[in-house]
């Protein structure tokens, strides 16, 4: 594997450092809704949003390379994040790849300029992570979808303006084959969004109830029955890549600034726990360039995406609890004048915890890696597995 960077490579990662250098918003400055947008417009307006997007639809055109180094470069920045993520790395691609000319030229300019937000609905109360089992009906009626039920953990819904929602339009056969897939608008009658209030204060997720939600036929993405493919087609573009190490080394820099600050740097203890953080976030980097290399070699291999989520999710709780350790009875503090560095590893550990829920439990990951990777069989019952 070639680690090196090209000429061009490195002069393009000089460009956007530079950029990211004079544009980059300063850590006090506004994180709400609208400079969020703005932020993201500003993006796009340089080329840096839906950046590997071809550019018939408003992308930059980027290769492989050019992403991740841009990816990376925003990460070592610090930049804030792009408020309609999710629409860039899965509702837009799915549109591209399955959706009619005009599902194509309604929906993805306002993705790119942030001027429509959207959310994903996949996980139900009944089946968590198993979107295959999902039961939201959608019953068709005409040149309309009647739906109803109810999607849960749904990030951005409270601000949302349209849904990709997984549905499921037949009972018949596999459960998998009878879904399918919507582009619903969020102001439609019958929509009911209640945030969920986490542990960290925050309120990202909520519930999404719908009943009698009409949905026009025209809105379907795919064809009806296709939606399973559509979603695990547009999930393969949420991946762990070299960026993640970036932001690893980071928070390595902040654990040992916050051991030097409780006198915790020659506690052997310490100093082993943050070895082991250094070799794991090793581990994760070059995981990152081996994905990123069978990408620019034409090598898809899905299933390393299952590998990466897990390691990548589980090392980030393990800095945020090395750091409450290290921290000792400090780390209690949260909304308290006297907490370390103004509470922010409290908060980050309490976040943290839903890392190994969100975008696919650890339970499924391993599961996928067992059976995907290893061949290793389902159950006892069987003697092989699946590759």
């Amino acid at each position: 594997m070639d680690l090196s960077y090209s000429p061009d490579e490195e002069a393009f990662r000089a460009r956007v450092r530079a950029w990211l250098a004079a544009n980059v918003p300063a850590p006090t400055a506004r994180q709400d809704l609208e400079a969020l947008r703005a932020w993201q417009r500003t993006l796009h307006a340089a080329g840096f949003v839906g950046a590997s997007w071809p550019k018939e639809y408003g992308g930059a055109g980027l290769s492989d390379m050019e992403q991740a180094i841009l990816n990376e470069e925003l990460a070592r920045a610090r930049a804030p994040g792009v408020l309609n993520a999710m629409a860039i790395w899965w509702v837009g691609p799915a549109v591209m790849r399955y959706g009619t000319d005009e599902q194509k030229r309604r929906f993805i300019p306002p993705i790119l300029t942030a001027d429509e937000i959207w959310a994903t609905g996949y996980s139900e109360p009944t089946s968590g992570s198993d979107m295959a089992a999902a039961r939201t009906r959608a019953v068709r009626d005409g040149d309309h979808y009647v739906v109803s039920g109810q999607k849960i953990w749904t990030t951005l819904a409270h601000i949302a303006d349209w849904f990709f929602v997984l549905v499921r339009t037949s009972t018949e056969g596999p459960k998998w084959a009878g879904l399918s897939l919507l582009l619903m608008d969020m102001r439609s009658p019958g929509i009911e969004v209640r945030p969920i209030r986490q542990i960290d204060g925050g309120a990202e997720f909520n519930e999404v109830f719908m009943t009698d939600v009409r949905v026009p036929v025209a809105n379907l993405l795919g064809q009806e029955g296709q939606g399973w493919e559509v979603v695990s087609s547009a999930l393969i573009n949420e991946r762990t890549g070299i960026a993640g190490s970036i932001r690893f080394d980071q928070a390595l820099d902040w654990i040992a600034t916050t051991a030097r600050a409780q006198g915790k740097t020659k506690d052997p203890c310490v100093r082993q726990r943050i070895a082991e953080l250094v070799t794991k976030a090793a581990i994760v980097r070059y995981s990152g360039m081996r994905s990123l290399s069978d990408s620019l070699h034409g090598r898809m291999n899905p299933h390393l995406s299952a590998a990466m989520k897990l390691t990548s999710t589980s090392l980030t709780q393990e800095f945020s609890e090395t750091a409450m350790e290290v921290l000792g009875p400090y780390a209690a503090l949260m909304d308290d004048p006297r907490a370390p560095s103004s509470g922010r590893w409290a908060k980050q550990y309490l976040g943290d915890r839903s890392m190994t829920i969100a975008g696919g439990t650890s339970e499924v990951q391993r599961n996928i890696v067992a059976q995907r990777i290893l061949g290793l069989p389902r159950d006892r019952g069987t003697t092989a597995g699946k590759r």
